[in-house]
């Protein structure tokens, strides 16, 4: 196994381990959904000033006439 690939799943062991432990701890679990919810209101007024702009079809050219 390569060694990237290795690292990625003992990473991916830890961090299901330790939402294990979250989950077991009211405290800990109720201050993470307190953190997520406060980020997502964040990323949400973030995206609410953020103007798309509008697509506009290409002019045609035409002939100035003399």
């Amino acid at each position: 196994m390569k060694p990237d690939k290795q690292w990625e799943i003992e990473s991916d062991l830890n961090i299901l381990q330790r939402a294990a432990e979250i989950r077991e701890s009211p405290k800990r679990l109720e201050e993470v959904k307190k953190l997520a919810d406060q980020r997502v209101k964040n990323l949400q007024s973030l995206a609410s000033g953020v103007s798309t702009p509008k697509k506009t079809l290409p002019r045609k050219k035409t002939l100035k006439r003399k």
